[in-house]
């Protein structure tokens, strides 16, 4: 585990922008009405914003990046890194950091950065551009994370179709002396990752006429079930109801965290089962545990900076907030944050407009 103990750094703002096509899970043409309300019950997922083949990530980051910096009043030349996440880029060699940045109006020496990663992203990249800032040397940091998942789905399967959401996300970064440390334990359990892999279309395993059929028929949603990779969801059930408690609990005892003075326990938005089992493993009570699932599903690396613009947005513009997070998922990995925030910006969900 890596733990990680990042001081003189401060969250300022945080924004979220989502598609505005939504689909409702129980207007999905496969399922019965019965099916339906079953799915949602366990899922706790009624509907979610679908992007379009006219967004992409760059556009949803814009849009969140551009709200936060007007209602933060910050000049844009005062930025001096603008950090991007995403498995979903718009182009397969160049940046999206890049497109965000001119779209921006940035100024040249701004350094722009991209991570690649899943459902942990916004912890494990809210850590490496925190270092980044604590000595100084850079003042003003933007970190975009957010996905177009849906995209990537198969939309004919019974599993996975009803969970997916897409979102983008902003967070505005200062060097601030006076701020509390931030706290991370981030980690991975490679054996075990090929449970989320998409095995084709990359170098490993380059698209064939036959593979590249079959994944523009999972995105059509014409696949025949049993005919492309899919998540192996018992064993990330298992995972995140063993390692992440664990994970958690260690980052407190590491670094003194009461538990019971959190005000908040954001997690990753996987389902209502895997939150609310973690959440009784953590012995939180469900009234500190925010859950955006309902409108928005599972929005993988968005999922728990979204959860605090639609859930916790009053709370963490008007008070003193601590808050303990985790994303987990993709690796298999995870990563655990605690951060104080104090009358932070807080905008609106952004519905996506062209």
């Amino acid at each position: 585990m890596a733990f990680l103990k990042i001081p003189n750094v401060s969250i300022k703002g945080i924004s979220a922008c989502v598609p505005p096509q939504v689909e409702e899970n129980r207007d999905i043409p496969f399922y019965s009405p019965e099916d339906a309300e079953q799915i949602i019950t366990a899922t706790g997922i009624e509907r979610r914003h679908i992007a379009g083949p006219d967004i992409c990530v760059s556009d949803l980051c814009y849009k969140a990046a551009e709200r936060l910096i007007e209602d933060l009043e910050w000049e844009k030349d005062s930025i001096d890194l603008l950090a991007l996440c995403t498995q979903n880029p718009d182009y397969r060699n160049q940046p999206t950091s890049f497109l965000v940045h001119e779209r921006l109006g940035l100024k040249d020496s701004t350094m722009c950065l991209d991570f690649f990663h899943g459902c942990p992203g916004w912890v494990m990249s809210l850590s490496s551009v925190s270092s980044m800032l604590s000595t100084g040397g850079i003042k003003r940091a933007l970190l975009l994370v957010g996905d177009t998942v849906s995209k990537d789905q198969n939309q004919a399967s019974h599993e996975s179709r009803p969970l997916f959401g897409d979102a983008c996300t902003a967070t505005a970064l200062e060097y601030d002396p006076d701020a509390p440390a931030m706290f991370f334990n981030n980690g991975t359990l490679s054996e075990d990752g090929k449970a989320l892999i998409l095995t084709q279309g990359g170098y490993r395993h380059p698209y064939t006429h036959e593979t590249l059929e079959i994944e523009l028929a999972r995105r059509a949603g014409t696949l025949k079930e049993g005919q492309t990779d899919d998540m192996d969801g018992m064993d990330v059930f298992s995972f995140a109801i063993t390692k992440v408690p664990k994970a958690l609990k260690k980052l407190c005892a590491e670094y003194d965290v009461n538990i019971e003075d959190v005000d908040h326990l954001v997690l990753h938005q996987a389902n209502k089962l895997i939150v609310d089992a973690i959440a009784k493993r953590m012995i939180v009570p469900n009234e500190k545990v925010p859950l955006g699932l309902r409108e928005y599903g599972n929005t993988t690396s968005a999922s728990i900076p979204l959860t605090i613009v639609s859930e916790c947005a009053n709370e963490y513009r008007e008070t003193h907030q601590k808050s303990l997070v985790c994303g987990f998922g993709t690796g298999l990995s995870w990563g655990c944050a605690y951060f104080e925030t104090r009358n932070i910006i807080v905008p609106k969900v952004i519905i996506y407009e062209q």
